[in-house]
């Protein structure tokens, strides 16, 4: 009798990675599947997991195009990943951007949420990586520290309408200041990385605010690159997530899977801060004033089933114009069904 299998996959950045990863670990073994999980190269990641992390663990390097045509769990129209625990497939295939394990759509995968966290907490750094932590935390930390995570980027572009959280997540620290008054502030941000085309998007100086609000208390390393394209990018930003979860209480950016990495399993007190944009809020004015912005929102509900964020619609009908009429006049999609319990 041949294995049955589970094969997991991801071209998004590495947060999203380790999602899929340990989710898909676990749901192999408590399945009884031999696991493997393929990993390219892609703008968003460009580190093979072996320039990461030390774990021998089956996690195969792939080119882009092996996973093109591949299934993925996630679509506008269908945004519910498939219930792997009760899968009756032999051999299973498929790509996710988020977790597998689902206990707010499947109740039974509650019990995978600690062999996810186990997962998580047996990833080794890779020696350069755990080198550079080391010496980082040894020279720069002090007795106690805040982390603060703020996602710049290619958010500039997908999501404005949380890029703008500096103010908010400097109010969160003075406030985590006022319970630790002597710790000393670690920032990680890629404010000023390129999008994911390459193309240049405008810095904010987030770590000169940071400075000027509160001085020499604030650290950060020095990326060789804010291109996630090159191999040292995310080695860098693997650096940063590690130091992050050796801090005392942090601030970070809500909608950002790397931020919710830094507190995983912690019960470190923490903060996700938000805020649309300046240039956002006036474009939303815009919308709403011309009527464009109901329309979409009418037009997505009636496409989608559901609420998407306003700049993901804005995206996906910018893309193709054709379907705005496609969407008006199409029959109205049904219900994703509830998942059984």
């Amino acid at each position: 009798m041949s294995a049955r299998t589970l094969t997991v996959f991801a071209h998004t950045g590495l947060s999203n990675r380790i999602y899929v990863l340990i989710s898909g670990l676990a749901l192999a073994a408590a399945t009884g599947r031999e696991f493997r999980m393929l990993w390219p190269r892609t703008p968003a990641c460009g580190a093979a997991f072996h320039e990461l992390f030390a774990n021998e663990w089956p996690v195969e390097e792939v080119d882009a195009k092996a996973i093109k045509d591949l299934p993925y769990a996630w679509t506008r129209h269908n945004p519910r990943p498939p219930d792997l625990l009760a899968s009756t497939d032999n051999n299973v295939v498929l790509g996710s951007h988020q977790t597998l394990v689902r206990p707010d759509l499947y109740p039974a995968h509650a019990a995978l949420v600690e062999p996810c966290l186990a997962w998580f907490r047996q990833l080794q750094p890779a020696t350069e990586v755990a080198a550079s932590v080391e010496a980082f935390r040894s020279q720069h930390f002090r007795a106690t520290m805040i982390g603060v995570h703020l996602r710049r980027g290619d958010y500039v572009t997908l999501r404005p309408d949380l890029l703008d959280n500096t103010a908010a997540a400097l109010a969160a620290v003075e406030a985590a200041l006022q319970r630790l008054p002597q710790a000393g502030i670690f920032l990680a941000t890629d404010d000023g990385a390129p999008g994911l085309d390459g193309r240049s998007l405008p810095g904010e100086g987030v770590r000169e605010r940071f400075t000027h609000q509160f001085g020499a208390r604030v650290v950060w390393t020095t990326p060789r690159s804010l291109d996630r394209c090159a191999p040292a990018a995310v080695q860098d930003g693997l650096v940063d997530l590690w130091l992050l979860r050796q801090t005392d209480a942090f601030v970070g950016s809500a909608g950002s899977a790397f931020s919710r990495l830094a507190t995983y399993g912690r019960t470190t007190p923490s903060t996700l801060c938000t805020g649309a944009s300046r240039a956002y809020r006036r474009a939303l004015w815009g919308y709403k004033l011309t009527g464009a912005y109901w329309l979409l929102r009418w037009l997505g509900r009636r496409e989608f089933q559901r609420d998407l964020v306003f700049p993901e619609l804005l995206r996906y009908y910018r893309v193709a114009p054709q379907r705005l009429l496609h969407s008006a006049f199409r029959p109205r999609q049904a219900p994703v069904p509830a998942p059984k319990e």
